[in-house]
This record gives structure tokens, sequence and C-alpha cells, in this order.
């Protein structure tokens, strides 16, 4: 998938962690393509054209949003790194010490609950069981128990 998944993962991350972030996407222009991609996603990946189509998605999205001068989904290499958060667009930060999560003794971490994203989220960074971007379905423990 060629940073399909991770890029998907990036995006992921941003639209649960910053409610603004769907709208920022809209007002940048991709709005149809943010619709069009979290539509593909519980269903998706199975096809044999649907990474093609994931990453053009992926494409018009973060193109439309450097435009209007937000950060980039693209981690396939060093070069795109920008030292402190850089997966976060201008004006955004992390949380700092998210505050453990119900159970964490139970679940080492949360997954894509349909495998098709890069997407993982430790215990110590979520207050409850984290969701996807993608209808808000919540993430799967891993490993699965």
């Amino acid at each position: 998938m060629n940073g399909v998944r991770d890029r998907l993962g990036v995006l992921c991350d941003q639209l649960t962690r910053h409610r603004t972030m769907a709208a920022e996407i809209e007002a940048a222009g991709a709005g149809p393509q943010l619709e069009e991609l979290l539509g593909l996603l519980p269903t998706a990946p199975d096809a044999s054209d649907a990474p093609a189509r994931l990453g053009a998605l992926l494409d018009a999205i973060e193109d439309a949003c450097a435009r209007h001068g937000l950060a980039d989904l693209d981690v396939r290499g060093l070069e795109h790194i920008r030292w402190g958060d850089a997966r976060l667009p201008p004006g955004f930060a992390l949380t700092p010490g998210g505050a453990a999560a119900a159970g964490a003794g139970q679940v080492d971490a949360w997954v894509c609950p349909w495998g098709h994203c890069g997407r993982v989220v430790f215990p110590e960074e979520a207050a409850s069981r984290p969701a996807c971007a993608a209808g808000d379905a919540p993430l799967r423990a891993y490993p699965p128990r």
C-alpha cells in the first residue's frame, strides 16, 4: 500500500484528537474526498483497487490542506519530519500526558478495527477506549483478549 496505511493512521489520529480537523479539511476544499475516504474504510481495502483509490483520496486531501496551510500527512520519509510533533498541523498540539485508560492492564494497545491503517493508541495516551474516525467505530484491543 506504499505508505497508505501510515497516512490513514495519521489522518485518523488527527481527526479523532482534533474534532475541528474535518472542518479544516472541508475549508481547504477536500470535504468530498474526506467523506468518500471515511465511507470506504469499513469495507474498501479488500478490493484490489482500494489502495490506489485510498492513496488518491489521501493525496487530494493532503494537497488541499497544504494549499490551506496545514501540515502534510506523508510519513513515508524522514525529510517530512519536523521535530516536535510534525504529524499535527500548525496550531494543534497533543494533550500532554494523557490519563491512563480504564483497564489499562488488560490492553497493550488499541488498533484499527478493520486492520486498514497503522494507527496504534497506547492506554497511557487515552482516557477511554479510542475510536476510529470512520463512523466512530471503537478501536480493537491488541492483542485480542
